[in-house]
């Protein structure tokens, strides 16, 4: 990805550029906690959270332009954002990867957020039509699902892009009429495209141009400033917070923990009981941990 061409659009676009990269599932394959069957179990949640924060924190980053995109499994991953941290991202970019079926059946925003796809109808990995994969679903159920969101009419304003590349693909886009806000869901489809990115002069055109034209005209309305909890809550006392490596914490019930670097490795579980409880982190280096306690995802900064 780092390769696919947004550094130099960073570079001109005042862009700061992220490329996080997913833990391998039970496969050993690569992949994001995203809700498919392919899912890893790391805590991938509280991950994007951290890093949205240090982002805004130690980057100036506006938090109502957080913007997530990816290919395949990165591309499943953007939608399920777009559904979990409904509050933090303002737009995604979908390349050769569809929603999955339990988001489709669950996810009910409340930003209805701005989406680009882009794939190819002869994608022999991630079906553009016909028979879906299990826990995925089909190119033009994710297009409906977000056609419904921004309440689009079933219509759209299709354009043949100039086909000068020899490389036997034809590109069309369709932007949905009278969506809420206008423009904000298109459909990039690769006519005899397989599972790859598209990219100039190879290509008609470069898949990272279009998703870049398409994420920056979008601003979230409400945005979460910081996501991942501060430690202050009514709820939760942890101290002292930076530590040495011992975290003293005051719980007002039972519930189970867990605590990852921002990797995503597990470096410790198990369940607190209400009252006070310790967290040991002598042994780890230091850094930043997230603590995940029930819905909830702490920092936890070891020196």
């Amino acid at each position: 990805m780092t390769a696919a061409g947004f550094n130099f659009i960073a570079d001109t676009a005042r862009v700061v550029a992220l490329y996080p990269q997913g833990m391998p599932n039970g496969w050993s394959q690569n992949s994001w906690n995203n809700g498919t069957l392919l899912a890893s179990t790391a805590n991938d949640l509280g991950f994007f959270h951290a890093l949205i924060d240090e982002a805004i924190t130690e980057y100036n980053v506006n938090p109502a332009r957080v913007y997530i995109t990816g290919f395949s499994m990165g591309s499943i991953m953007s939608y399920h954002m777009a559904c979990e941290m409904n509050n933090r991202v303002a737009a995604i970019g979908c390349m050769a990867g569809t929603m999955p079926t339990s988001d489709i059946s669950n996810c009910n925003p409340d930003y209805a957020t701005p989406v680009i796809h882009l794939h190819g109808t002869a994608d022999g990995t991630v079906p553009y039509n016909g028979s879906a994969l299990p826990s995925l679903s089909l190119v033009p159920e994710t297009m409906n699902f977000w056609k419904n969101v921004h309440s689009c009419d079933a219509t759209a304003d299709s354009l043949r892009l100039p086909d000068t590349a020899n490389d036997n693909i034809t590109v069309d886009r369709f932007r949905y009429d009278n969506c809420d806000p206008n423009g904000s869901v298109e459909l990039w489809r690769f006519n005899g495209a397989d599972h790859i990115y598209l990219y100039q002069p190879v290509n008609d055109i470069t898949e990272m141009i279009e998703v870049w034209l398409f994420l920056r005209r979008w601003e979230h309305s409400d945005p979460m400033t910081l996501g991942v909890a501060s430690n202050k809550e009514n709820d939760l006392v942890i101290s002292p917070n930076p530590s040495k490596g011992l975290f003293e914490l005051e719980l007002p019930a039972s519930s189970d923990f867990t605590v990852h670097t921002l990797d995503g490795t597990q470096v410790l579980s198990g369940t607190f009981e209400a009252g006070k409880q310790q967290i040991d982190l002598n042994k780890q280096p230091e850094g930043m941990y997230l603590l995940t306690i029930g819905a909830k995802a702490y920092k936890l900064i070891k020196q």
